[in-house]
């Protein structure tokens, strides 16, 4: 894989898992005042509201916490040598797939076929 390229992805990818961190502290920071606010008594319909905002939260963070571990493995791919390898197949990932999700870690007929499966 061409070196600029890498140098490229790196660079998207430290984008990437920056912009998460900041995510996950928001989602911390606003799921610690929900929990705080919480604490306050209030009618059925507040208790409901908070509720269902604060599973929201958790999925957002468990999500973004996910793909900052996909992203830290794309990181190390690059430094091992070993991104844009499909972990299945190992045939080259299309550069147009890494451009559009650069933590892929399988090519599109492998990921379609888990896909399939999965169904």
């Amino acid at each position: 894989m061409e070196k600029d390229f890498l140098t490229k992805m790196e660079q998207t990818l430290k984008a990437q898992r920056e912009e998460l961190i900041q995510a996950l502290m928001t989602t911390n920071d606003a799921f610690r005042s929900l929990v705080e606010e919480g604490t306050e008594t209030g009618d059925a319909i507040d208790e409901a509201s908070d509720a269902v905002d604060r599973k929201m939260l958790e999925a957002l963070g468990a999500k973004d916490a996910n793909r900052l571990q996909l992203i830290d493995s794309a990181l190390l791919r690059i430094r091992q040598g070993k991104y844009g390898v499909c972990a299945k197949c190992n045939k080259p990932i299309p550069q147009a797939r890494l451009e559009a999700i650069p933590h892929a870690v399988l090519c599109v007929e492998c990921k379609s076929a888990d896909e399939r499966r999965n169904r």
